[in-house]
């Protein structure tokens, strides 16, 4: 407990310190030597608390009571006990009355007394903020002003959790009281009160059956008798106004309201009986009340025709005596689980008759102490529903499970990439390569798909899955760079419940979710070679196993591969597996770079243009001639990606109808090694806007900047991913984004 002790005698702060910290070593104090100290310290009470405020009533630049008032008056959450001197009680009861907690008589051996105080003080400080922030809220109806505000004062002192609304008349009363938006605890009113009188008031309150506020009645003594028939109507109690009446009110006032609220619990207790009792007659369930033993003592039924043999052939008989003695057996041994256990015991069984067997249901559970209640239930129509279900529920599980899965892919993946709803363009390039597609899709040869970062893959792989067989299936991508080694295994193939820590529930992967459709494997070559392996089993048998399971299952799944890299080269340095290889390249599609298409930027600039201005809300109707020609002159190191994003950028700078590209289109491209490109990283880097920086212009710079100073390295210590503190999948992931690829240089003549 941390105090803060204001005195201006140094002996004395000196003296109590050493002392407390003697008697009472958990208390922390601070000391200070004048209010005008202490009201600095209480500023900071928000970033260092204190708990109670010790002070000295005496001090150089004012007095106790005074910091006292301060710290009511501003609602500091602090107990605040007064150190008085030997004669000075008067000081004292006024630091009472303006809420001190306690104070202390420098008597002697005070001191040893003082870490008692301190500690009733802090509790009496925290008692009291709870009732005050639980106030009771009282309507005064009083028409003597001077009784109004004496009665504020004294509450405010003695009983601050008390909060009084005033109101003078009866026709006011009433109104407040009707008031939905005000609620009153208890309605104190002086029985002189008028217009119209406490008595009409207390009988129109005791009319509205909606209306339960507690009335406490004060009167004069003159006036006792007559307000003691207000009792007889609808008051709670009446007070008489003799000398320190005052001290009473505040507990006539909780009293009054404590009686209402056990009126309102007995009232909401007598209604939930009658409902359980509505409840329980519209129950269609037998009960039997039987004893430990199992003696039949009662039962309850709503339709005596559904006892199976008539009340005097097992009222008060055992179990043993009325069922086969299986089944009481069967009972007798649930019965000891009833004691054991403050759950419910079930029992199923069957009995014969005239129909046929039924099956029935008991649930059974300790009732008064001693005695245990059967509910039973006649449940051969669910058991025959349960079983003629049975075949059909699992099949709908299975597909319910499937359909699950394959929800889950279709909201985590994007459509179409680029947001393109069709593919652009004329040129002989794109063309040739359209022609490609158009005569594969309809196979289920496997396609090998391969283009620079932003060429538009993933768009071509929807495309041949809409143009062939399998288009009415879902066509499942899964990005082999953008997982972790050890979790790409599971994504593909799927594992059993507990093969590896966190593994609650079977799943799915993504080739039984392509089952029947086409799976997309984007940047194959990123495989780890241990799932490479498993990979080619699957492509050339068909069948593969879960993570953790033995069961082989068979699948029928159409592959499109894609990948930005040369896979030739990752074979000859053994990053890929041949066979791999060869079994993927049955039929490959080189999609062009932008710059090989040239001709097409026109279209695509117009669909571009046209689409995002709706998206973006602008209006954008011509593109000028010089602007077409530095796009269709520019490298597009990032190809179609790197278009949209300089129409993206334009449009949302451009102020008229007229686009206004902003990027620097004139520097000199990059020349990596790509498909048969080479470039420089120095000259991709230069070939950025330099005019306005994007965020992923910023990303790009950064990622290019740190791999040269690691000169390459991704994984590892010192690595680029451990200096960007970024996962090495992620950084990989990042880099094919903003098509970052480790370059080749050419060797200069």
């Amino acid at each position: 407990m941390k105090v803060l002790y204001v005195e201006d005698d140094q002996r004395d702060a000196d003296l109590t310190v050493r002392t407390l910290v003697r008697t009472a070593p958990h208390l922390t104090i601070e000391t200070v030597s004048n209010i005008g100290a202490a009201l600095a310290r209480l500023q900071r009470i928000s970033s260092d608390p204190i708990d109670l405020v010790l002070t000295d009533v005496h001090l150089s630049d004012g007095d106790g009571v005074s910091l006292l008032n301060h710290i009511r008056e501003n609602s500091l959450p602090l107990g605040v006990v007064i150190v008085t001197g030997m004669g000075d009680e008067d000081t004292a009861v006024a630091a009472l009355k303006a809420r001190a907690d306690d104070y202390i008589v420098k008597r002697k051996n005070y001191l040893e007394k003082l870490p008692v105080i301190l500690e009733s003080a802090v509790n009496h400080y925290r008692a009291s903020a709870a009732r005050r922030s639980n106030p009771l809220k009282v309507l005064h109806a009083e028409a003597n002003l001077s009784d109004i505000e004496s009665t504020r004062r004294h509450l405010a002192v003695h009983a601050a959790h008390i909060q009084l609304d005033s109101v003078t008349t009866g026709a006011a009363t009433l109104a407040a009281l009707r008031d939905k938006a005000r609620h009153y605890d208890v309605l104190l009113m002086d029985f002189q009160l008028a217009e119209p009188t406490a008595l009409h008031v207390l009988r129109e309150l005791s009319l509205n059956a909606s209306q339960d506020t507690p009335v406490v009645l004060v009167c004069n003594e003159a006036d006792e008798e007559l307000a003691r028939q207000g009792l007889q109507i609808c008051a709670s109690s009446v007070l008489v106004k003799r000398p320190g009446y005052l001290y009473q009110l505040a507990w006539e006032l909780e009293q009054a309201h404590s009686r209402a609220e056990l009126q309102r619990r007995e009232a909401a207790l007598n209604a939930s009986e009658e409902r359980n009792r509505a409840i329980l007659n519209a129950i269609p369930d037998l009960m039997f009340i039987l004893d430990r033993k199992g003696t039949y003592l009662d039962y309850h039924v709503r339709d005596e025709q559904s006892l199976l043999i008539r009340p005097s052939a097992f009222l008060g008989k055992n179990q043993s005596e009325v069922l086969p003695p299986e089944l009481a057996n069967r009972f007798v041994s649930c019965f000891d689980q009833v004691f054991e256990s403050d759950q419910a015991v079930v029992l199923e069984y069957t009995l014969p008759v005239a129909e046929g067997l039924r099956t029935f249901e008991a649930s059974m559970v300790r009732c008064n102490g001693d005695k245990i209640l059967a509910m039973v239930r006649d449940i051969t129509e669910r058991k025959e529903a349960e079983e003629s279900l049975k075949k059909a529920l699992a099949e709908v599980q299975r597909l319910k499970d499937r359909l699950h899965q394959e929800n889950i892919y279709l909201q985590e993946e994007i459509r179409v990439a680029g947001n393109f709803d069709h593919i652009i363009g004329r040129s002989e390039a794109l063309r040739k390569v359209l022609r490609q597609a158009e005569q594969v899709a309809p196979l289920d040869t496997i396609v090998m798909i391969l283009g620079e970062t932003g060429t538009g893959k993933e768009l071509l792989a929807h495309a041949i899955h809409n143009l062939s067989p399998r288009k009415s299936r879902t066509l499942v991508k899964v990005n082999c760079a953008a997982l972790p080694g050890t979790l790409i295994e599971s994504e593909l193939f799927g594992y059993e419940k507990g093969a590896f820590t966190g593994a609650d529930a079977r799943r799915f992967g993504r080739f039984e979710i392509a089952n029947g459709g086409t799976l997309l494997l984007d940047e194959v070559g990123e495989l780890p070679l241990d799932v490479q392996a498993k990979l080619l089993r699957v492509l050339e048998e068909g069948e593969f196993e879960r993570v953790g399971g033995t069961h082989t299952i068979k699948v029928d799944v159409r592959v499109i591969a894609a990948t930005n890299r040369n896979l030739e080269d990752a074979v000859r340095k053994g990053e890929f597996r041949s066979d791999l290889y060869y079994r993927l390249n049955i039929f490959p599609i080189t999609l062009p770079p932008l710059r090989e298409r040239r001709e097409d930027i026109r279209l695509l600039v117009t669909h571009l243009v046209t689409q995002l201005s709706q998206k973006l809300g602008k209006i954008i109707e011509t593109v000028p001639q010089e602007t077409m020609t530095r796009l269709r002159n520019y490298y597009w190191p990032g190809n179609i990606r790197e278009l949209r994003n300089v129409i993206e950028r334009a449009i949302i700078i451009t102020q008229g109808s007229e686009l206004n590209v902003i990027d620097d289109l004139n520097l000199q491209p990059l020349e990596i090694e790509h498909h048969g490109q080479r470039a420089t990283d120095d000259d991709f880097v230069n070939s950025i806007p330099l005019g306005v920086e994007t965020l992923e212009q910023t990303e790009y710079n950064l990622i290019m900047r740190t791999l040269k100073n690691v000169h390459w390295k991704l994984e590892g210590t010192g690595g680029a991913a451990e200096l960007l503190n970024l996962h090495p999948s992620t950084l990989r992931s990042k880099m094919r984004k903003l098509g970052i690829e480790r370059p080749r240089y050419k060797t200069q003549p």
